[in-house]
């Protein structure tokens, strides 16, 4: 089953993903998401520590391009007052023409 990166909020059939702790003697008290509503081979499984290293990495994507978009933002915004300072010179200029 595909899924998306990180923490999984549902599984594919539309169900709330639960968390649960394995007491395999391979997995001893390790923390997985699964679906809540059915287990089986169609259904959500993923290991807790995995999704959140995933969820570490989109947000990190995330504040990425939220830091890229702040730059511009800002770079709009010298680009305003600069355009207002010009417009303001403009209207001295034609009120002494006046």
């Amino acid at each position: 089953m595909e899924m998306a990166p990180g923490i999984p909020r549902n599984c594919q059939c539309g169900a709330l993903s639960i968390v649960l702790t394995a007491n395999t003697s391979q997995n001893p008290r390790r923390k997985f998401y699964c679906c809540g509503a059915i287990s089986g081979p169609n259904h959500l499984f993923k290991w807790v520590y995995e999704a959140h290293l995933e969820e570490f990495d989109v947000l990190a994507s995330k504040q990425e391009a939220m830091m890229n978009d702040l730059t511009e933002i800002k770079q709009d915004i010298v680009d305003l007052k600069n355009n207002m300072r010009e417009i303001k010179e403009v209207i001295e200029l034609i009120k002494t023409k006046l």
